[in-house]
C-alpha cells in the first residue's frame, strides 16, 4: 500500500509539473512573442513634407494596452516602395509625448529590408510612438500607406493628416480632399482628417514645382468631405542623418 502511495504522489508529482511547463511555455509564446497582444493602434497624425526630390515624413502613433497585465506588441515597418520612390535612406524610431517630443529611442530589429520593432507595455499604458523617415522622390508624386492598418481589423478613432510644399509648388492631385489650413512656417499646408477611419486605399498625392513634369499619379475626389486637419506644431520633419528607426 505505502508503494502505491509513494507511486501515486510521484505520477501526480509529474503531471503537477507538466502542466506547469506546459503553462509557462504559454505564457512565455503570449507575452514575449507579440502576436497575441491585447494593444490597440487608436490614433495617429502624419506630417508630409515635400521638397525638391525628397518626401519627408513624421508620424505620431498613438498605442494603448487594454488588459490588467503587461503586453508586448511587436510591429514591422512598411514602407511605399516602387521604381520612382526607392527604400528611406534614414530612419529614426523613438517615444514621444503627443507633441511629438522625443523621450526615448527605440532600437529596431533590422534582417535585410525586413524592419520590426518591440514595445512592452504595462498594464492600461499608453504610448506615443514618433516614426520619421526621409524617402527620394524622382518623380513629382508621392503615396503614404494606409491600408496597412486594416490588419488591427477595427478603425482608427481619430487620424489627421498634413501635407506641406514649399512656396512655388503647387498641389496638383490628391485622392483624399486636401483643405488649406494655416501652420507657422514657409509655404503651403493642406490637409484632412478622419474618425472612425478604416482606410481602403493609401493617400496618393502629386505637385508641380518649378521646371519639372507631373506625371498623373493621383486623381482629385470631389465628393468626398474632410474636416480641417489639426497637426500640432511640434513635429518636425524627418532628418538625413540617424541611426535608429521607427
Amino acid at each position: 500500500m505505502r508503494q502505491v502511495m509513494t507511486r501515486a504522489r510521484s505520477f501526480f508529482r509529474q503531471t503537477v509539473e507538466l502542466w506547469l511547463a506546459v503553462g509557462l511555455v504559454v505564457a512565455a509564446v503570449y507575452f514575449f512573442s507579440g502576436y497575441f497582444t491585447t494593444v490597440r493602434f487608436d490614433r495617429e497624425r502624419i506630417e508630409v513634407r515635400v521638397e525638391r526630390g525628397w518626401i519627408q515624413v513624421t508620424g505620431l502613433y498613438h498605442y494603448t494596452n487594454q488588459s490588467r497585465l503587461p503586453a508586448v506588441l511587436t510591429l514591422a515597418v512598411p514602407y511605399p516602395v516602387d521604381s520612382q520612390h526607392p527604400p528611406p535612406r534614414s530612419f529614426a524610431l523613438c517615444i514621444s509625448d503627443e507633441d511629438g517630443r522625443i523621450l526615448g529611442d527605440i532600437a529596431p530589429i533590422v534582417r535585410g529590408s525586413d524592419i520590426r520593432f518591440r514595445l512592452i507595455f504595462r498594464p492600461g499604458e499608453a504610448k506615443w510612438i514618433r516614426h520619421d523617415y526621409a524617402q527620394e522622390a524622382r518623380t513629382t508624386s508621392g503615396r503614404y500607406l494606409l491600408v496597412t492598418t486594416r490588419a488591427w481589423r477595427r478603425p482608427i478613432e481619430r487620424a489627421d493628416y498634413v501635407l506641406r510644399l514649399p512656396p512655388n509648388f503647387r498641389l496638383v492631385a490628391s485622392n483624399y480632399l486636401l483643405i488649406p489650413i494655416t501652420i507657422a512656417g514657409p509655404g503651403k499646408t493642406l490637409s484632412f482628417s478622419k474618425s472612425n477611419f478604416y482606410p481602403e486605399r493609401d493617400w496618393e498625392f502629386a505637385w508641380d514645382e518649378p521646371h519639372a513634369s507631373v506625371p498623373p499619379s493621383a486623381k482629385e475626389s470631389s465628393h468626398e468631405k474632410a474636416e480641417p486637419g489639426r497637426m500640432s506644431t511640434g513635429l518636425v520633419s524627418a532628418g538625413r542623418g540617424g541611426a535608429s528607426l521607427r
